[in-house]
């Protein structure tokens, strides 16, 4: 299954640079780094029970702290059933914590819902086709994407909603056809911005309202638009085949 899951993720990953970038760049796991470059830490341990694989939150649980499979839930209900505290040794509240502690076990690889064809992903919700996602409800085609409510085709994203065919977004709001950008809402076909509204074929533009056809926010016609973005394109296109990634928006807004 994870096969299968893995060629159709992939397929999407395909299909949004072609879209995205005129052309197909590479396989999704050479990128694997460059999209994970915004998005929440997650990583596999292994299950306290059974000794399987767990993806969990890595930056959230302690390092020594066990861990079981959402599907182990039963075998571990069941353990704690058959091993009660006992009571001799329950003197205060400290002793109480400790006996606690000593059964405690952190939940990962939880995956609800009607979601099918997940691969080392946790809390994702009525999701398909998703590789190394944590917290995506209502999405379909994702990869490396973390708290993102209805996406598709997205991947490297993070914070926001409604996308579909983004690369390495962050707190995006019904975003379209977008690549490296930073709190954008209701923005289509743009690259490189920050802080847009309304907006679409935008690219190195930043605080814009309702704009169209800008590069570096100076307004060009449409034909000089396409002409400048085509070779811009090509460009972006062409580094990451060579070197597996390109600049940060984050780094340019912050003058890097």
């Amino acid at each position: 299954m994870e096969n299968e899951a893995y060629y159709l993720i992939n397929k999407s990953w395909r299909e949004t640079c072609k879209i995205l970038l005129g052309e197909e760049v590479g396989d999704l796991l050479e990128f694997k780094n460059y999209l994970k470059r915004y998005t929440d830490p997650i990583e596999k341990r292994k299950s306290s029970i059974s000794g399987k694989d767990v993806t969990i939150s890595s930056d959230r649980i302690r390092k020594d702290a066990p861990v079981i499979a959402h599907d182990e839930m039963f075998v571990y209900q069941k353990n704690i059933l058959d091993n009660p505290f006992d009571i001799d040794d329950i003197k205060d509240i400290d002793s109480i914590l400790n006996q606690v502690r000593e059964r405690a076990a952190y939940t990962g690889n939880i995956v609800l819902g009607t979601s099918k064809y997940v691969i080392d992903s946790h809390r994702c919700v009525n999701t398909f086709y998703a590789l190394e996602c944590q917290d995506v409800y209502d999405g379909k085609y994702v990869a490396y994407t973390t708290s993102i409510y209805v996406p598709s085709y997205a991947f490297g994203c993070r914070f926001g909603s409604i996308i579909q065919f983004c690369i390495n977004v962050m707190d995006p709001y019904k975003t379209t056809r977008c690549m490296e950008l930073f709190h954008c809402n209701v923005v289509s076909d743009s690259y490189y911005s920050a802080s847009l509204e309304n907006c679409t074929n935008c690219i190195f533009s930043f605080n814009q309202r309702s704009k169209n056809y800008m590069i570096g926010n100076v307004a060009l016609t449409k034909e000089r638009y396409t002409e400048l973005k085509k070779k811009l394109l090509a460009e972006m296109a062409d580094d990451l085949k060579r070197k597996k990634t390109l600049p940060s928006v984050i780094d340019i807004i912050r003058g890097e």
